[in-house]
């Protein structure tokens, strides 16, 4: 379901939550099965470049994100939203859906002070969520296995559902992972991407991020992994061209990923489950307690 921005917003389809909405994906899915591989979260830079690189969404990471001061907190509640969503049952990702939503609420600007910019934009939430299916497909196929016959399209219809599950109207999504890749070559392709000095500015600041709270070896793997895997089209619009260094790194990491990250132990596609599974009884603790004793607004007056 979707509405017509209005107040301010101009003419956007906003997302829209369907309290209805089915589980987009069971306990075997093949979603699960992907993102469940931590090799998937070595390509975070990736995804980040691309979602940065469309105007708008760069705008509102600009003017909203506190990724650049809190980068630790800032991450864990993107992460800690994410494995709820697909490793959680109904009420648990239906909570992290809302999470989200209450999120993008306070997220709308302008960019260069003329278009205007809203987080529930549903072209927006299309392009970031496409950015994840395309990110999470190159992980895995090329550091964990190739996809079985009839299993690419599988994952991409359960990514499709997870869209509609977000809130994202189906006739916004590619219908099937041919046309998916259409829309992929046709944004690739345009003028939109990498269009404004803030979507140039926030890619380098992804990939070469410094804070103390984050270790410079962590950010320059993920960068050669990013510039290595990231369409030539995308890193020609942003500017970008990795180091002699970065691109050795680059290779040399892909190759020991390639040829050896299917031996580490079974078990680590169970983090993602295990984490969610310890979480579930904090979840919504602080909304309980604040029911059951009033916590004080900060600047209220003392008695």
């Amino acid at each position: 379901m979707s509405t017509t921005g209005s107040e301010g917003h101009g003419e956007f389809v906003l997302g829209s939550l369907d309290p209805s909405a089915a589980m987009p994906h069971g306990r075997h899915s093949v979603l699960r099965r992907v993102v469940g591989e931590p090799a998937v979260a070595l390509l975070v830079q990736r995804a980040l470049v691309m979602e940065v690189a469309h105007p708008k969404v760069a705008a509102g990471v600009a003017d909203h994100s506190s990724f650049r001061t809190r980068p630790v907190s800032r991450a864990w509640v993107t992460a800690d939203a994410a494995l709820r969503l697909v490793f959680g049952d109904s009420r648990t990702a239906r909570g992290a859906v809302r999470q989200i939503y209450r999120t993008h609420d306070h997220i709308n600007g302008t960019v260069a002070g003329s278009s205007l910019y809203t987080a529930h934009d549903a072209s927006l939430l299309r392009w970031v969520w496409a950015t994840l299916v395309d990110t999470a497909e190159v992980a895995y196929t090329r550091w964990v296995r190739p996809f079985e016959p009839g299993e690419g399209e599988r994952f991409y219809q359960e990514m499709t559902a997870t869209a509609q599950f977000l809130g994202i109207p189906g006739d916004l999504l590619p219908p099937d992972r041919i046309a998916f890749g259409a829309y992929l070559d046709s944004v690739l392709d345009g003028d939109e991407l990498g269009c404004t000095d803030t979507t140039l500015a926030l890619a380098r600041q992804v990939l070469w991020f410094r804070h103390r709270a984050v270790a410079p070896a962590v950010v320059r793997i993920e960068r050669a992994l990013a510039l290595a895997t990231l369409d030539t089209r995308l890193l020609a619009r942003l500017d970008l061209e990795p180091s002699p260094a970065d691109e050795r790194l680059g290779r040399h990491a892909d190759t020991l990923l390639r040829d050896h990250y299917h031996r580490l132990p079974r078990w680590r596609t169970q983090l993602g489950p295990a984490y969610v599974a310890a979480r579930r009884p904090s979840i919504g603790l602080w909304r309980r307690l604040s029911s059951v004793v009033p916590v004080p607004h900060p600047l209220a007056p003392t008695p």
